[in-house]
This record gives C-alpha cells, structure tokens and sequence, in this order.
C-alpha cells in the first residue's frame, strides 16, 4: 500500500507558483515573427491611405504589385515603405 502525503492548501499554491515561474523562464523570449499583411485590391488600398479609388490607381503604378490574374495584392510594409522613400 501507498502512503498519501497530504499537504495544505498554501504548500500547494507555493508549489504551483514554483512550477508557473520555472516554465516562466524557459520560454523563449523572442516572438515569431509578424504575418505580413495585404492589401486586397485598389479599394482597400484607397481606404488604408486614405485616397480616392481614382488616385490609388495612379498610385498602384508606382508601388510594388503582386498580380492574380486580373487581381492586384499590395504589401502593407512595402507600401508605406514605398510612400516614405518617395516623401524624402
């Protein structure tokens, strides 16, 4: 026969606070790296920036676009990227 050990109700939130803080510290503390973001279409582009549809037109020839068949992708980072080169 097995002897149970009985412990009370503080030894047992000590012990769960020890185990909590231990697997605290072995995580690692670099995060996986961001899902990069798209813009679908000239429509969301216009409301990310702001702009008229016409205007993100004009815009989409000068920012770097990832092609579908007929349906265009923008790249958030690259987009303001882009913006931000052109300002300077």
């Amino acid at each position: 026969m097995t002897a149970i050990n009985l412990i009370s109700k503080e030894e047992l939130k000590e012990a769960i606070r020890e185990v909590l803080t231990e697997t605290d510290l072995q995580k690692p503390t670099s995060t996986a790296p961001e899902t990069e973001t798209y813009l679908h279409g000239l429509n969301e582009l216009a409301a990310f920036l702001g702009i008229g549809i016409t205007t993100a037109w004009r815009l989409a020839k000068l920012l770097p676009t990832y092609r579908t068949g007929k349906k265009m992708f923008f790249k958030k980072s690259e987009v303001l990227a882009a913006l931000n080169q052109k300002r300077s």
